[in-house]
C-alpha cells in the first residue's frame, strides 16, 4: 500500500494567466505543517491554478484542503480588490 493513498486535485479558474500566477506565488509560501503526512503541489496551467494533494489519511487530506481553501479565499479577495 502506498504511503500516501489518498489524493485529490483542485483546479481553480482565474480568467487570466497573470492572476493564476500571482495566486500560485502567494500560496506557495505557506508550507504544509504536516510535511511527513501530506504532499501538496501547486502549478499553473494557462489561467488555472492546479493544486494536487496527496495524504496518508482522509482526515489529513480534509484538514489540508480546508486550510488551503481559507487561504485561497483570502488571495482571491485581495486580487479582486487590487488587481
Amino acid at each position: 500500500m502506498s504511503e500516501f493513498p489518498h489524493s485529490t486535485v483542485v483546479t481553480v479558474p482565474f480568467g487570466e494567466p497573470r492572476l493564476a500566477r500571482i495566486a500560485s506565488e502567494s500560496l506557495q509560501v505557506d508550507r504544509e505543517l504536516s510535511g511527513d503526512k501530506l504532499v501538496r503541489t501547486i502549478s499553473v496551467d494557462d489561467a488555472n491554478l492546479v493544486v494536487s494533494f496527496t495524504a496518508n489519511s482522509l482526515r489529513v487530506l480534509r484538514v489540508s484542503i480546508n486550510g488551503f481553501m481559507d487561504s485561497l479565499i483570502l488571495v482571491t479577495r485581495t486580487l479582486e480588490a487590487f488587481a
